[in-house]
């Protein structure tokens, strides 16, 4: 063995001293490589003109009134997807009602409203007009009944979540005097502090055709009926102080002239627009791709529409919301509408909704026969019952943590002027809640397999920063495998408080940093 000493200078040989100086020189010569090298996406922030404010309850859902006379067609064998149960969740569980059961309300749900801050839940979908009230005109029409104690778990998750409530009534009916005894009952459980507006019927474009209406109805047939069921509350000393939604409607009517004669005829009673968007559709058995949910030309083109039905209905002094949406009607596209690919298309929409004029975005939830439940839901719920009570799973969907995310750090702040240069479907927004508040600059990461450095630049801002990331291996993965920041919503809607990590700012004055494929993050430059 040799001596000790001689151990200590085994690498002060010259050709080792060489050896180890190329390997140096290599490495050295790779990282100037990649910092030289273009970036995925170069980001530039100007910090110092601030835009339009985002509404700090901006966040929402939408719920269908019951689970009954939905009316959602049958889905492809793709879209429905599995209808297996997840880990966790007993043999003989079933999917159940968000909200829970008038007499076993789902208290878990209510934090997950909660915890996305100040928001408006609609009550209305296609069991709005398929539900009914005590003593229906049409009772044929009625697949389900709307009770006091259904009304009772409305106003419990307004209550427990610190939320207001758009609640829909039933037009297809078509009986003021009906709709007043229905209004009756809804002060009478719910306390009119919480209510933000009823909404006078859900989609009345497609009563067209169907036994209720004839194929000639109109906007001008639907403002003469809405007119009806306003004048009957307001004629009502226990209802007239209530307020109104509408027209909450899609397809045919969504255009700036069928809203144009809509508010004409019944605007000056309305305290909130309501429109519906779908991007995509399941219906008549069709499949959609990831690819086709996040197209940047289906986003531009609903940008368009949706800043001319602001403008309409600005002209008015009214705001507009976005009161019913998700990624594809009729119940989403499994394997699109709950894998991570939604959270990209969330985060995306969320800034592009509030950029063209909404004041509030409901995300849909609705629920299909035969245990397979709808894809697009944010919250997945399965119930069992056991030991004389009703039991919930909750399960945050990756569109959650979008909002999530959102609502952390964009509820409530102005937009920024942001530019993007990249090759790549990536995107970028800005925000701060004032001139002296921290910077958050998100980049979202929607395309399927790129991956590699971005830069920004922040102009008139600088100093420490952090980076959170939404993150998951691939734009297919399901809720299993989304983290934010490293931590998983458990069933209750609590989570860890997630990790980010410290970025320094580099000597150009811009943050670098490496963005996998299927991630999110948020950037947060702190004056």
């Amino acid at each position: 063995m040799p001596p000790r000493h001689c151990r200590s200078h085994r690498f002060s040989h010259p050709a080792a001293l060489a050896l180890r100086a190329l390997v140096i020189v290599a490495a050295s010569g790779r990282l100037l490589a990649a910092q030289s090298a273009p970036p995925l996406a170069a980001i530039r922030v100007n910090a110092r003109r601030l835009g339009a404010r985002i509404p700090k309850d901006y966040l929402g859902f939408s719920n269908e009134v019951s689970t009954a006379g939905m009316g959602l067609p049958q889905p492809s064998a793709q879209a429905s997807g599995s209808a297996r149960l997840p880990a966790g969740v007993p043999p003989g569980a079933h999917l159940v009602y968000v909200l829970g059961e008038p007499g076993a309300p789902n208290s878990g749900f209510f934090r997950f409203m909660r915890d996305l801050g100040p928001g408006v839940l609609r009550l209305g979908g296609n069991s709005q007009d398929n539900t009914c009230w005590r003593s229906a005109p049409h009772p044929a029409w009625c697949h389900g009944a709307i009770t006091p104690g259904l009304l009772r778990l409305y106003a419990r998750s307004a209550r427990a979540s610190g939320w207001r409530l758009i609640v829909g009534l039933n037009l297809k009916q078509n009986s003021p005097r009906w709709a007043l005894s229905e209004a009756e009952a809804i002060v009478q459980n719910i306390p009119r502090s919480e209510i933000l507006g009823l909404e006078l019927g859900n989609e009345p474009s497609l009563f067209a055709g169907t036994p209720a209406r004839p194929k000639t109805y109109s906007p001008a047939d639907y403002v003469h009926e809405a007119l009806g069921y306003i004048r009957a509350i307001r004629s009502n000393p226990s209802t007239r102080s209530l307020s109104f939604v509408g027209p909450a409607d899609c397809c045919q009517w969504n255009n700036p002239a069928s809203l144009r004669q809509i508010l004409a005829g019944i605007g000056r009673y309305l305290t909130l627009v309501s429109v519906h968007n779908y991007p995509t559709t399941t219906c008549g058995q069709r499949n959609v791709s990831a690819r086709q949910l996040l197209s940047p030309r289906r986003m531009a083109q609903f940008d368009r529409l949706s800043r001319q039905l602001a403008r309409v209905a600005h002209s008015y002094h009214l705001p507009i919301a976005l009161a019913e949406t998700n990624s594809a009607s009729c119940g989403g596209m499994a394997g699109v509408s709950n894998a991570w690919a939604s959270a990209a298309w969330g985060l995306d929409y969320l800034f592009s909704t509030a950029r063209d004029g909404y004041t509030h975005i409901n995300f849909h939830f609705s629920y299909r026969a035969g245990g397979i439940g709808s894809a697009y839901n944010p919250i997945v719920t399965y119930g069992w019952y056991r030991g004389g009570r009703e039991h919930y799973r909750n399960i945050a969907q990756p569109l959650y943590y979008a909002m999530y995310m959102f609502s952390r750090y964009a509820s409530g702040e102005r937009f920024l002027p942001a530019t993007i240069s990249t090759a790549r479907r990536i995107d970028a927004f800005a925000t701060t809640r004032c001139a002296t508040c921290p910077v958050h600059v998100f980049v979202i990461n929607a395309a399927a397999t790129a991956a590699g450095r971005v830069v920004v630049h922040v102009t008139g801002r600088g100093g420490s920063a952090s980076l959170l990331a939404l993150r998951a291996p691939a734009l297919d993965s399901l809720a299993a495998k989304v983290r934010l920041g490293g931590r998983k919503f458990d069933s209750a809607g609590r989570i860890a408080t997630p990790r980010s990590r410290r970025l320094a700012r580099g000597p150009n004055g811009a943050y670098a940093f490496s963005l996998p494929r299927a991630t999110a993050v948020v950037l947060t430059i702190r004056r």
